[in-house]
């Protein structure tokens, strides 16, 4: 294959960067070229032999197509290996790591596991960060994916440290306790991110916005039992459910798990917001097992609206929404809204539907841009499937806005339906 103008031109000037800095970020929207664009940076360096990718397991196989491609002529070796694999590898056998999808590493307060892990094996490297999403959820993001290495510009001790300098303190009430929050950040942060950091669109990949990904929200109506069940489980926190208790349920779609009848109790906001999003589709999880109620409202309407066929791809949030739909589906591709929304191509797809989201604004933008590809897509529809007044919709308002759903949104937009 042959770069494409937009992508020798970012290879250019993120070397200018990373050479004089030690580190470059290309915030790329997805679907605009990063991938080989970050390739053709490292090329430019002589000093540098083995390149480190860090990515997500199921975008592995992308980066390869480009690694191993003859045409490119490349000169260095590519070690590609997802984050989970990071304490396995050795520092001194790398000269340059790009981070892929480096928003995963934008934790606030305190660095995850995996941050600490990263940290160890590339402090000593020049790195070149990669997202679509660099930092959509909030600029403070930034201070733990530039932590991985003594290049940093944020030359603080910890995230606290960073946040009296560049944040922005304020606090929710919950629980009957002020919560500091740390998504705020001063106006002085974002000058010293634009001075490493390079935004490419899909405008400059040749993409225009007519072949962008677009939504269209389908609402759906949920019969009154189901309305009765939701509205109660809200209200009261607690509910009996059995399994098939709305229809007369096929027995094989019965005894996913082992449990008859319980009472779903929803003692956390956590579980109870979790518990009303199953609901709408059909499912239930008590303690481990899944339970099949009956009501499938949303089914009914994905298998009339877009059919089962082999072009139509489903993404559900819930591993019990995934086991309802193999049930119902039997040629339509499904897959995860969190697990699939970054690293993987369906631009082969002609209806791409979203029976269920995650709840992160960041996922929102990359899982909506699946099905963009430079080379062509078979559409740029991207289908909500979702409730009026509901959580779905609740959800959606949201994480379309690029701001992530949590406990103090649900308690704020809860509705009876």
């Amino acid at each position: 294959m042959r770069p494409l103008p937009h992508q020798l031109e970012f290879a250019d000037r993120l070397w200018d960067i990373l050479s004089v800095k030690g580190y470059a970020y290309l915030a790329g929207l997805p679907r605009s070229g990063k991938t080989l664009t970050a390739i053709l940076t490292a090329e430019k360096s002589k000093k540098i032999h083995s390149v480190l990718v860090l990515t997500k397991k199921a975008a592995i196989s992308g980066w390869h197509k480009f690694t191993e491609d003859e045409e490119l002529e490349l000169a260095h070796s590519y070690h590609i290996t997802n984050y989970e694999q990071a304490h396995k590898l050795k520092p001194a056998d790398y000269d340059l790591v790009i981070i892929d999808e480096s928003h995963n590493l934008g934790t606030l307060a305190k660095p995850s596991k995996r941050i600490v892990t990263i940290k160890k094996l590339c402090y000593n490297m020049p790195h070149i960060h990669l997202s679509g999403t660099a930092i959509v959820e909030s600029p403070c993001g930034i201070y733990h994916q530039m932590f991985i290495s003594k290049y940093t510009p944020f030359p603080f001790k910890n995230f606290y440290d960073f946040f009296r300098r560049y944040g922005k303190p304020y606090y929710i009430k919950a629980a009957g306790r002020d919560i500091q929050q740390y998504d705020k950040a001063l106006d002085t942060l974002m000058p010293v991110i634009n001075e490493f950091t390079l935004y490419m669109t899909q405008e400059h990949a040749g993409i225009s916005k007519s072949v962008q990904a677009t939504d269209k929200i389908h609402y759906v109506e949920l019969d009154s039992d189901t309305k009765e069940l939701y509205n109660r489980l809200q209200k009261d926190q607690i509910a009996s459910i059995e399994e098939g208790m709305f229809s007369n349920i096929p027995a094989a779609y019965k005894h996913i798990g082992s449990i008859e009848a319980y009472d779903l109790v929803c003692d956390t906001v956590m579980k109870l917001r979790t518990s009303l999003h199953m609901l709408e589709a059909g499912v239930a999880k008590v303690e481990d097992e899944y339970l099949m109620l009956g009501n499938t409202e949303k089914i009914d309407y994905i298998k009339k609206t877009f059919g089962d066929t082999k072009d139509t791809g489903i993404m559900s949030h819930f591993v019990g929404e995934r086991m309802l739909l193999e049930k119902h589906f039997k040629n339509a591709q499904l897959f995860s809204s969190s697990a699939d929304a970054e690293g993987v191509d369906l631009s082969h797809l002609k209806n791409f539907v979203i029976l269920s989201s995650d709840y992160s604004g960041s996922k929102f933008v990359q899982r909506r841009d699946r099905i963009v590809n430079i080379n062509g897509s078979s559409t740029t529809v991207v289908n909500h499937i979702l409730v009026k007044k509901a959580i779905s919709e609740a959800i959606y308002l949201s994480v379309s806005k690029k701001l992530d759903f949590n406990n103090w949104t649900y308690l704020k937009s809860k509705r009876s339906i």
